[in-house]
């Protein structure tokens, strides 16, 4: 196996991921991947040398954790190297901040990493992801909509570097490796484990597209690897981009419309990363669809029109665009006004309208038409939808009917409970077409017709 540890070697160099002296923070789950990266670690700490230390964060979400952490600490102490061990309560931080399991746990695990790092004098954090992770990586956003590409050998973690050396290594590989040093390791079964979307992509789509390209992994790989050098130098295209577009706003961040709109969009939808981020958003929950109807706003938004974005609310404020939090009287408005952007294959959180939306869109052949939905052509609705409570004065074609009727007075003939009225939402497409007043009627403009080839599903649930 020398030639896993030379194709780790060349990783680090070329991608300057360790320098000789470095303290190492090794991120060690007790899993093949995460022993395998502690276990290459240690062949080189003498070399070069590194100071090596392992963390180990128990989630407390399954039978087993706590023997997982064990393992790692005998394992730890048994090779004499300093660890630290800790649980989390993963599941209410999933509950209080409103994530998924999966979600939640990435952000408790990167928190915890970066705070020991910072306690223990290490400049850099080492987690196992692999080249298989790196594959999967690049469907899992594109699947999500999120930003392209794959991840970093390199990024910032506080104060510290997260690093990747295992990026250019197959899990195959790895688990050989461990076989031939005489290695045991900690099987993890929520890895196989289909309500989580990776564990889909790895088990079920990535054995599928096999099917029609048998090397789709390597190839998926080799793009990620380009798409994430890419995105490295774009990202360093947009800081240099950001003095001059960016500012301070009271409670948030100022962006300047015209210089944003001077730059290429790849550097555009870098900035707005950039100024959510700033504002204290959720980056991770923001989708390119969230993007493109914050620079819509940047080219012709009006004075005092607003987009509520992960985290943050977006507006057009003296001829600029501000980001800041959230109105903390929003919820408390008889009228809510707030907008929502409605991911096309994802979900929305309307606080102030008490609803979830969630979207999907599919082949005509394969639509269930579930009696709990509505359906529409999604090549009629457009590329983006916004959610947001009717006003008066809203008309809307409702499907059947030939002539456009006020939203209020369809409800009133629909004999809708006149107190709840005021918090029923609308959909409407980027044209400013209402096409579903939810939970009543989908609009003519939008119905399914024999010509439709995609079907957008949407769903509403009360938020409790």
């Amino acid at each position: 196996m020398i030639f896993l540890l030379d194709t780790v070697e060349h990783s680090i160099r070329r991608h300057h991921l360790l320098q000789p002296g470095d303290g190492v923070l090794v991120a060690v789950s007790g899993g093949a991947d995460s022993l395998a990266l502690l276990a290459v670690l240690r062949h080189f700490a003498g070399v070069w040398p590194l100071r090596l230390h392992v963390a180990h964060l128990n989630h407390l979400l399954r039978p087993g954790a706590e023997e997982d952490a064990r393992f790692v600490e005998t394992l730890a102490k048994a090779w004499g190297l300093p660890v630290t061990v800790e649980a989390a309560d993963v599941r209410s931080y999933a509950r209080a901040h409103h994530l998924s399991l999966e979600a939640a746990a990435r952000e408790v695990r990167y928190a915890f990493l970066g705070r020991v790092a910072s306690e223990r004098g290490c400049a850099v954090v080492a987690v196992g992801h692999t080249a298989d992770d790196q594959a999967e990586t690049l469907l899992l956003r594109l699947t999500r909509g999120g930003r392209p590409g794959g991840m970093w050998p390199r990024r910032p973690l506080g104060s510290a570097a997260l690093i990747r050396p295992l990026l250019d290594v197959w899990r195959g590989d790895l688990r050989a490796y461990l076989e031939q040093q005489g290695l045991t390791w900690r099987e993890d079964p929520t890895n196989r484990d289909r309500t989580f979307l990776r564990n889909r992509i790895r088990h079920d789509l990535i054995p599928l597209l096999a099917g029609y390209i048998p090397d789709v992994q390597e190839r998926l790989k080799q793009w990620a690897d380009v798409l994430a050098a890419e995105d490295a130098v774009m990202e360093g295209a947009a800081a240099a981009a950001e003095p001059a577009v960016m500012g301070s706003a009271p409670g948030g961040v100022l962006v300047h419309r015209q210089p944003l709109l001077a730059h290429p969009p790849a550097v555009q939808w870098r900035l707005v990363r950039l100024a959510v981020a700033g504002a204290g958003g959720n980056i991770r929950r923001l989708r390119f669809v969230h993007i493109t109807e914050a620079l819509r706003l940047a080219e012709r938004g009006d004075e005092g029109q607003r987009l509520s974005l992960p985290g943050v609310m977006l507006e057009v404020r003296s001829g600029d665009l501000v980001f800041g939090p959230p109105r903390p009287d929003a919820a408390r408005r008889a009228r809510p006004v707030d907008e929502f952007v409605i991911p096309l294959g994802g979900r929305v959180e309307a606080d102030p309208l008490g609803v979830i939306v969630e979207s999907a869109v599919v082949p005509r052949e394969a639509a269930d038409f579930a009696e709990d939905a509505a359906y529409l052509d999604a090549d009629r609705v457009g590329p983006s939808l916004t959610l947001r409570a009717w006003r008066a004065g809203d008309r809307f074609r409702p499907l059947g009917m030939q002539g456009k009727k006020k939203v209020g007075d369809f409800l009133t003939d629909a004999k809708a409970p006149p107190l709840g009225r005021s918090r029923i939402p609308v959909v409407e497409a980027s044209d400013g077409t209402i096409v579903w007043l939810v939970g009543w009627r989908v609009a003519e403009d939008a119905r399914l017709t024999p010509e439709t080839r995609r079907v957008l599903r949407l769903k509403a649930f009360a938020k409790r």
